[in-house]
C-alpha cells in the first residue's frame, strides 16, 4: 500500500497547506525586496540613461551620452556615469559633469579623456562652452599630439 494513504487525511492537508504558506511568504518578501532595489535605483535619478543632441553650426551634431541625470534646475543637469561627448571631430568622456541642456555648456572636476585624430589629453577637470566650439582643460593636464612626417 503507498504510505500516504496511511496517513490521516486532515494531517496531510494542513501539511500542504503549511508549505503553500511558507513557499507564498518567501516569495512574496524576496520579490518585495527586489522592488525596493528598483524603486532605490531610481528614486535618485531623474533621467536613467539620458541623450542630448545638438546641431553645430557646420552641420556637425554634438551629442551628450550618460547612465544617469538629476535635475539641478529647469536647464542645468548632473549628468553622472561614463559621461561622453560626441561629435564627429572628437570624444570627450568624464565621470561627473554639470551640464546645461539648453547652451550645451558643462563643467566638470573630475578626471577627464580627450580624444580626436591627432591629440589625446588627459585632465583633472574641462569646461565646454560654445556648443563644444570652447573646450577649456583645468588642472594638470597630459597631451599625447601624433605627429606624421610626409
Amino acid at each position: 500500500m503507498n504510505f500516504l494513504f496511511k496517513i490521516n487525511l486532515q494531517i496531510y492537508i494542513i501539511f500542504l497547506f503549511l508549505i503553500i504558506l511558507s513557499l507564498s511568504f518567501y516569495l512574496y518578501f524576496s520579490f518585495d525586496e527586489e522592488i525596493e532595489k528598483i524603486n532605490e535605483f531610481r528614486s535618485d535619478v531623474d533621467i536613467i540613461n539620458p541623450r542630448f543632441t545638438k546641431e553645430k553650426s557646420n552641420k556637425d551634431n554634438l551629442e551628450v551620452i550618460a547612465k544617469k541625470a538629476s535635475f539641478i534646475s529647469k536647464n542645468r543637469i548632473f549628468l553622472e556615469g561614463d559621461v561622453k561627448f560626441k561629435s564627429s571631430e572628437f570624444v570627450l568622456e568624464s565621470d561627473m559633469v554639470n551640464f546645461n541642456q539648453v547652451s550645451f555648456d558643462a563643467s566638470s572636476e573630475e578626471k577627464t579623456f580627450f580624444k580626436s585624430k591627432k591629440l589625446q589629453i588627459t585632465s583633472n577637470g574641462f569646461d565646454v562652452k560654445n556648443k563644444g566650439e570652447i573646450i577649456n582643460f583645468k588642472g594638470k593636464s597630459n597631451i599625447l599630439i601624433q605627429w606624421k612626417y610626409f
